[in-house]
């Protein structure tokens, strides 16, 4: 038998031993042979051996596996270090990272502080620069206002020359008057003239019949607020511009039967509340007597008071009219209670009481007291042009008389003719102790002495712009300028120049002075104030003068 083993070893650098049998070889002819006693010690000695030597081999593999297991730990342990330097490598780069953001954070902090300081530098610079400019601006200003100073004193001036201009002409003015007031008196004016208003120029159609409806009844009617108050039995002139609210109700009314509207009081400055919340509850039924619609950008109408009304309800209607249904309202005349001989009618009739209280309640007595109180304080009022009727010379009372707005308002809702004429009778005695004053500044305008009738039929007029005007024509005036040179074009009074009047004291407009350009007319002149203009005021002290010949008055107050 032949046996060949190799073993190697590597035991160098820490490394374990390898052991490996590279060849062995057997005979297989030899084993087929019978071994002899030799052979089987030989045989028996070399199995020893082997044994011998596996067993070495077996302890060296044992010592290679513990190598290799120390080799296997001692990876584990690199690869643990390995890990441990990776972890050492990321914070080391978290903080070079983070030592970069302060390093940032400090560059910009330092260019946020240069900034700063820039910013500082260019405010201080721009608050200097604001404060020289807002000296030199003060400096302006100052020498603006020495400016201002030095033309508020230059108009002053012009202003008190201009004064002293309109108080000369003022005290001209005045003697005039008290020369005219001296030798008036009489008027031989045929006051008939102004009612034809012959000024509106047109040919007018006569609108023939004559509306009336029965107290209490119900009626709807077309509403057309006006700036003035309507009163039965007086004519009212109207000019009616297109692209207005009473033009489009006023073409649609021409197209109705009775051609009847109402008329109640509405300022102007209030004229855009047209639903009815703003507007006097009492008003008038105006009936169309007369028309001309030839012009269709304007409609010319003469009206006529009827029936006062009060209202019960307002509406919308169509195309920008109003409507509203009203309730017509009357007055009862009682029956005559004396005769013309001063004596009760029927005393058995009417029972035994004593006199005063039946000429309390005599209608006509009272209306016969009224004249005699007229003539009274005003002489040239003529109460001889006036209504016969109780109910209309009421009326009449209403519109010619110095009556404030709202005791006028209060007659023309009073339902009790007896009433209305008691109230009229009781101002009309005081009406001595009253004047008009300008309603802006109160100066004394019109004694109530001073008034004059110059129309037979109601103080309203109509401009070419369409304004209605009421009127209060007295003969006298005071404190007040006339402006313009007079003309006669579109005059109210036919055979009078008209001229534009104002308040010497505030220059507010107040109506018209007409100088007569007819030769023995009576008046010469007289004035029309318009009479929301004034204001019916007591006065408790006579009006007196100041230095500068500018009229006031020294003590008013209302009533």
């Amino acid at each position: 038998m032949e046996e060949n083993v190799t073993i190697s070893s590597n035991n160098g650098n820490g490394n374990a031993s390898m052991a490996s049998i590279e060849d062995v070889s057997i005979n297989d002819d030899d084993q087929s042979q019978e071994d002899s006693p030799e052979d089987t010690v030989r045989n028996e000695r070399g199995t020893s051996r082997d044994g011998g030597i596996h067993e070495e081999d077996e302890e060296m593999i044992a010592h290679a596996a513990a190598a290799h297991q120390e080799d296997e730990e001692m990876i584990a342990r690199a690869a643990a270090a390995h890990q441990e330097d990776e972890e050492l490598f990321e914070h080391a780069a978290a903080a070079q990272e983070e030592d970069e953001e302060l390093f940032e954070r400090a560059a910009s902090a330092h260019q946020e502080h240069e900034e700063m300081i820039e910013l500082a530098a260019a405010e201080h610079e721009a608050e200097a620069q604001e404060e020289d400019e807002e000296m030199i601006a003060r400096a302006a200003v100052a020498q603006e206002e020495d400016e201002e100073m030095i033309a508020r004193a230059a108009v002053a001036q012009e202003e008190d020359e201009e004064m002293i201009a309109r108080a000369a002409a003022a005290h001209q003015d005045r003697v005039a008057n008290a020369e005219e007031a001296q030798e008036l008196d009489h008027v031989d004016y045929d006051i008939a003239i102004p009612s034809h208003h012959s000024y509106l120029d047109m040919s007018l159609t006569r609108v023939e019949g004559y509306n009336y409806w029965l107290e209490g009844q119900h009626v709807n009617l077309y509403m057309i607020p006006l700036d003035v108050i309507v009163i039965p039995g007086q004519t009212l002139p109207l000019r009616i511009r297109e692209n207005t609210l009473q033009f489009t109700m006023i073409r649609a009314l021409l197209d109705n039967r009775h051609k009847t509207f109402g008329a109640v009081y509405l300022p102007a400055e209030r004229e855009q509340v047209l639903l009815g919340r703003s507007w006097s509850q009492c008003g008038v039924t105006v009936q169309i007597v007369e028309v001309s619609d030839d012009d269709t950008r304007e409609i010319v109408l003469k009206c006529k008071g009827r029936q006062r009304f009060k209202t019960i309800a307002t509406q919308r209607g169509s195309v920008l009219t109003l409507h509203a249904k009203v309730q017509i309202l009357a007055d009862h005349i009682p029956p005559r209670l004396y005769d013309s001989m001063g004596r009760l009618r029927d005393p058995f009739k009417f029972g035994s009481h004593p006199s005063w209280l039946y000429k309390y309640h005599d209608v006509y007595a009272i209306m016969n007291s009224i004249k005699e109180e007229i003539t009274k304080y005003s002489p040239l009022v003529k109460v001889d042009v006036a209504p016969t009727q109780p109910d209309m010379f009421s009326y009449w009372l209403i519109s010619a008389m110095p009556f404030k707005f709202n005791q006028r308002v209060r007659m023309l809702r009073e339902n009790s003719l007896v009433v209305r004429l008691r109230s009229q009778l009781d101002h009309i005695k005081e009406l001595n102790k009253f004047d008009y004053c300008c309603q802006l500044c109160g100066t004394d305008i019109v004694n109530s002495r001073r008034l004059v009738s110059m129309s037979a039929d109601g103080p309203f007029f109509v401009n070419p712009a369409g304004i209605a005007f009421e009127l209060i024509t007295a003969y006298s005036v005071q404190h007040t300028l006339a402006r313009g040179s007079p003309q006669t074009k579109d005059s109210w009074f036919p055979g009078y120049a008209w001229s534009y009047l104002s308040c010497l004291h505030c220059d507010s407009f107040l109506g018209w002075k007409f100088t007569a350009v007819v030769e023995d007319t009576q008046p010469r002149l007289f004035y029309g104030i318009q009479r929301k203009a004034v204001k019916v005021l007591r006065q408790s002290e006579t009006v007196t003068e100041d230095n500068s010949n500018t009229a006031r008055i020294t003590r008013l107050f209302y009533v």
